[in-house]
């Protein structure tokens, strides 16, 4: 099998550490710790697959934790495990100086420093695309790597090179370990390290599905008849092709690639709940189980043919319904249209009773069959897997358990089909795009580095209990009074957790409405230059849709200057989606279609306390968001104007300036924060006091007017310096 040529380096550095580190026992990163030993894997496997942290930390916060007080042997190990995992993805999916950043990061806990070798740092570049299901299951992956090593490392070093050295046995190694942990959530790791390892036996290929499909259509291609194992006859297949052409095949290339994708689903799957339990008092499912489909009812509207458009399925609806409410009607037709058009074979399908969920796959196009009644009419040919043992409702994670009791009879459950599917043996049917989307494993935060903490001259545990703060509450106000530099951190905070292009940053103000913020109705040019009304979403709602459709990644949006704006009124029932993620709600304009708000979105608002105190923030606004002040008095703001001056080499006379400003303010928040003075020119006594006659005084007039205080000769720069000088 000819290897990938972009692949040599990463496979030369993961058989490097893999390889060698079993062999030999000790790290590559630091060759004097034996951090490949039973006991340094027994030790980092009781820290991390024993006392599994549930919490909803990201998995470097969480591995930190689990890793306090471990040997240097246990860290190292551990980094090098990381290495493993991160090295072949690709730079779209985690690119380089985000690998070292998160190596660097696991090394710094050990109490010697330990640096990752810059001849190894060519093996992160990367060669595969791993599916958003590599990213999405870190844990998993991490919790193999931790077990192969204990187990290899435990064996006498004469069948631990044996296994090492033959591909079939080191697979059956892996594929036991895999059924020993009860899951396959970190099953691609296997298959991109059974490639990192023998690239001469193994496709580079990170899905089990992906496998599959490439064996079933050229199933008239393999020599022999197929073996049962996937990775076996995909060898065989990649020989004979080979001959055949005489030149190296990769299934993801054409011509290759175009014939195996024309037996895999067409169209982005995806997963429905449809209701059949307790439909006007029936109970459907029984029948649906063992006749092998699923139905919907709405028994007034005649026969629609599968496929139909949205428009055809309105009229039909109208003519039957003609007595009902709007709403009811668009209800009606959203859902009709979901079952007859939307869904298609390949998706997921899901039912569920109070105590049981079954699972299966949609098999072709609907029918409409009137041999059991009108109400059980239009119907879905299904497989179901769980026919024989259902899954358990109570047994099932909370963030699935949330989006199962919603009224309508039909709807997108795509964000937990994945799992559920999985629990019903069902993951190998299970597209890459699917498992991508699946919002029941943690999403990881990239730490906060010291790099950011020296470009913000602040404190880096600061910022880190903010980050954590942020990725615990998912929403985080930063407070304070004006120039103390919360947009500015905001930005800076969510470029670096989020990356510049999932981050998006409105401003409230006293007239900011719903429907600016979420959904609403907006004019819209109409046929022949008419003006017509549509619902039209708002900056949250598109955010919150793009942040649907990739789930890997965080998406931030900061609102600036967010207690300007009535915000009962601004949020409406989003207030209830901040508290409970994942739980969809029924919004005002779109009713028939439940709105849920992704794990991945995050918000952070500022807010100006010159303005309007926090104490008259609404309960239920404080409830939902983590606060962070940001204050002269006090870190990290306290001294930031002198760490700046110091920086760039001016002297410090401006920050004495202020500091003296505030200590005869006296009032937190009256205070004048160091942004003011934080520019070029300010160094300059010209400078200096043009900005405090234009900017500082003036807003210390408004804050003071009435007061009777002359806030010229109490606050301006001849009082201040004089009382320097003395």
């Amino acid at each position: 099998m000819a290897r990938r040529p972009d692949s040599a380096d990463v496979v030369a550095a993961v058989q490097r550490i893999f390889r060698d580190g079993l062999l030999t026992g000790r790290s590559a990163f630091a060759p004097d710790l034996e951090a490949w030993t039973a006991g340094t894997a027994s030790d980092l496997r009781a820290r991390f697959v024993d006392r599994p942290d549930e919490s909803s930390d990201t998995f470097l916060v969480k591995l930190r934790r689990q890793l306090a007080g471990a040997p240097d042997e246990t860290i190292a190990l551990a980094a090098e495990l990381l290495f493993v995992n991160m090295a072949p993805l690709v730079p779209e999916q985690i690119g380089l100086p985000k690998k070292l950043q998160i190596l660097r990061e696991v090394l710094s806990w050990a109490d010697r420093p330990i640096a990752v070798p810059e001849s190894l740092e060519a093996g992160l570049k990367g060669f595969l695309h791993g599916g958003q299901g590599f990213l999405n299951y870190r844990w998993a992956q991490f919790q193999i790597l931790v077990l192969l090593v204990e187990r290899l490392a435990g064996t006498d070093h004469r069948d631990r090179e044996a296994r090492i050295n033959d591909p079939w046995r080191f697979r059956d190694l892996c594929f036991d370990i895999q059924d020993a942990v009860g899951h396959k959530k970190g099953r691609a790791q296997i298959h991109v390290l059974l490639y990192a390892l023998f690239p001469d036996a193994f496709q580079p290929i990170a899905s089990a599905h992906h496998k599959h499909q490439i064996l079933q259509a050229f199933t008239d291609e393999l020599p022999d008849d197929p073996t049962g194992n996937d990775d076996r006859d995909l060898l065989a297949l990649n020989r004979s092709l080979e001959a055949q052409t005489g030149a190296p095949v990769d299934f993801y290339d054409e011509p290759w690639v175009g014939r195996w994708r024309k037996g895999a689903v067409q169209h982005e799957q995806r997963g429905w709940l449809v209701r059949g339990h307790n439909v006007d008092g029936q109970n459907f499912i029984p029948a649906w189980i063992s006749q092998g489909y699923c139905s919907v009812s709405w028994r007034e509207a005649p026969k629609i043919p599968a496929g139909a458009t949205k428009p055809d399925i309105q009229r039909a609806v109208a003519e039957a319904l003609p007595e009902a409410s709007a709403q009811l009607r668009a209800a009606a037709a959203y859902q009709l249209h979901v079952f007859l058009t939307v869904i298609q074979p390949g998706d997921l399908v899901v039912t569920v009773t109070p105590d049981e969920v079954h699972v299966g796959t949609v098999q072709g196009p609907a029918s409409y069959d009137l041999s059991d009644g009108l109400d059980n009419a239009r119907r879905r040919p299904v497989r179901w897997a769980t026919a024989e043992r259902p899954l358990v409702r109570a047994d099932l994670p909370e963030k699935v358990r949330a989006r199962l009791p919603l009224p309508p009879t039909v709807y997108d459950i795509s964000s937990v089909a994945a799992e559920l599917a999985e629990r019903a043996g069902l993951e190998d049917v299970v597209a890459e795009e699917l498992a991508g989307i699946d919002v029941t494993k943690p999403l990881e935060l990239p730490p906060v580095t010291p790099e950011l903490a020296e470009e913000l001259l602040m404190p880096l545990e600061w910022l880190r209990e903010t980050a954590e703060q942020l990725q615990d509450q998912c929403q985080l106000v930063l407070h304070g009074p004006p120039g103390t530099g919360k947009t500015h951190l905001a930005r800076a905070l969510a470029d670096h957790l989020a990356g510049p292009d999932r981050v998006q940053l409105i401003q409230f103000h006293p007239s900011y409405t719903y429907e600016d913020f979420f959904e609403g109705f907006r004019p819209v040019r109409g046929e022949n230059g008419s003006v017509v009304f549509d619902v039209l979403p708002g900056p949250f709602k598109l955010l919150a849709e793009r942040a649907r459709k990739d789930p890997a990644n965080p998406y931030v949006l900061i609102i600036d200057e967010i207690n300007r704006a009535n915000l009962a009124k601004v949020f409406g029932e989003l207030y209830f989606l901040l508290e409970y993620r994942e739980e969809p709600v029924t919004t005002q304009y779109s009713p028939h279609d439940p709105f849920h708000l992704p794990g991945n979105v995050f918000l952070i608002g500022t807010m100006n306390t010159a303005d309007r105190s926090i104490a008259l923030i609404d309960a239920a606004m404080r409830r939902r968001f983590a606060f962070r002040r940001l204050s002269p008095e006090k870190a990290p703001v306290q001294g930031l104007l002198a760490r700046w001056l110091r920086a760039r080499g001016l002297p410090d006379t401006a920050a004495r300036l202020l500091d003296e400003l505030n200590s005869r303010l006296g009032d937190a928040d009256r205070a004048i924060g160091p942004s003011y003075l934080m520019k070029p020119g300010a160094a300059r006594p010209e400078g200096l006091d043009l900005v405090w006659r234009t900017q500082i005084l003036p807003l210390l007039e408004d804050q003071l007017y009435g007061t009777g205080v002359d806030v010229e000769e109490e606050y301006g720069l001849a009082s201040l310096r004089a009382a320097l000088e003395s």
